[in-house]
């Protein structure tokens, strides 16, 4: 396991692979490998999706990714 951000300007719902895990500006605990992560609808932001790879990083240096408001 490690830890995921996914930074957007306002709190949304965070998908990962197709399963809603949480929610945006706070780290979220997700299996180590590749996930594709979006915010699901409405298609807002950009870019519509993006993929990542976790590998065990501790909650204090998740992995992060930023969304863009539309």
């Amino acid at each position: 396991m490690g830890w995921l951000l996914v930074r957007f300007p306002t709190v949304r719902q965070v998908c990962i692979d197709d399963a809603q895990c949480g929610v945006t500006n706070t780290p979220l605990e997700v299996p180590n490998g590749h996930h594709r992560v979006d915010l699901g609808p409405v298609l807002d932001y950009s870019p519509a999706a993006r993929n990542v790879v976790v590998q065990g990083e501790p909650y204090s240096a998740p992995v992060t990714t930023t969304f863009t408001q539309s």
